[in-house]
């Protein structure tokens, strides 16, 4: 009976509690102030407002856990063309890069060696790569498409796309080979996109027919569509191929679908009562940024009407957690690392 009792006590220690968060930093993209909140997962407690430039919309964490760079896509008043550098384990800004006519920065992805990440630039219809030791502009390539807006990449680079939002087309490259690949025609105002980790599988939002295309990257056919959006917005695949998740900030909710299956799972469903008077759809706690951790136990979803972030439970797909933010949050990501504060 003691042995059975200490393998209880022990079992009871290791296993963590409901709604327990695992150790690691949230770093969210706060566009009407002109901020980045650093956010401890574990504590959900804030750790650091740091400034950014204007309007900051994405952000995205290299390899190592190490940097996470924003990009400060800017406002009706002033163009955005800047790259805020974060220290994560500091929590601090390390630089700030001046990308020059490269303007609209907007969607970002680290290649692997934590050296390189890949920015879109709306204006410039361009993919920009960008070396975060020196900040210059290592090498450029046209999208050949107009608003050239979100990023989606497999783990390796080797398969990128951007969403040309006003062509309706996607933009494939290899990352490493810095090549440019095929223009895909999807769907009128293509926006939203994410990956499956082993590159099979594109998630497209077409924000014109409120609709999620699931398209096969081999042949470029589309495999399923599910309709009915208020508005697709960022979406994510698990890093174990599990679930696909789709922010649907026009209807306040998070739809599951079987990555594997294309089956719909769940639906997620976000109070807005509180919504905020800015909020972007009205009584809606607008779901917006998402990330998912590393090992796809976690996703954690900024709620622009709420100033918050959501922390959900992949297990038992139930929010578990919130954050307080600055104002409006958007794009977000997680480094598993943690703070030195």
């Amino acid at each position: 009976m003691k042995r059975l009792s200490f393998a209880l006590v022990m079992f009871t220690l290791l296993v963590p509690p409901a709604g327990a968060q695992e150790s690691g930093t949230v770093i969210v993209a706060n566009m009407s102030d002109n901020t980045v909140t650093i956010l401890d997962a574990a504590t959900r407690a804030e750790i650091a407002t740091l400034e950014s430039g204007p309007a900051p919309h994405e952000v995205t964490v290299s390899p190592s856990g190490e940097w996470a760079i924003v990009t400060n896509y800017g406002n009706r008043e002033e163009l955005g063309h800047s790259l805020s550098l974060i220290d994560v384990r500091k929590a601090e800004v390390a630089s700030r890069f001046d990308l020059g006519i490269y303007e609209r920065p907007h969607g970002a992805f680290f290649l692997p060696g934590d050296t390189l990440v890949a920015i879109t630039s709306e204006v410039m219809r361009t993919l920009v790569f960008v070396d975060i030791r020196s900040g210059e502009v290592v090498d450029t390539l046209s999208t050949t498409q107009r608003a050239s807006h979100m990023l989606a990449s497999t783990p390796s680079a080797r398969s990128m796309f951007t969403t040309n939002i006003v062509d309706g087309t996607v933009t494939e490259f290899d990352g490493i080979t810095r090549e440019r690949g095929r223009v895909l025609s999807i769907a009128p105002m293509i926006e939203g996109i994410a990956m499956s980790p082993d590159g099979s599988r594109a998630w497209i939002g077409s924000n014109a027919q409120r609709s999620v295309h699931v398209v096969n990257v081999s042949t470029g056919d589309t495999e399923a569509t599910f309709d009915n959006f208020g508005f697709p917005y960022r979406m994510a695949v698990m890093p174990n191929g599990k679930y696909a998740l789709l922010c649907d900030p026009g209807k306040s909710e998070i739809r599951v679908i079987d990555a594997q299956t294309l089956e719909h799972v769940k639906t997620i469903e976000i109070a807005g009562e509180e919504a905020l008077p800015s909020a972007e759809f009205p009584g809606s706690a607008s779901p917006e940024g998402l990330i998912i951790t590393p090992n796809s136990r976690y996703a954690y979803v900024s709620l622009q009407a709420l100033n918050q972030v959501a922390a959900i439970d992949l297990n038992t797909l139930e929010i578990v957690g919130r954050f307080d933010t600055g104002g409006w949050p958007d794009g977000i990501s997680f480094s598993p690392l943690t703070t030195a504060r």
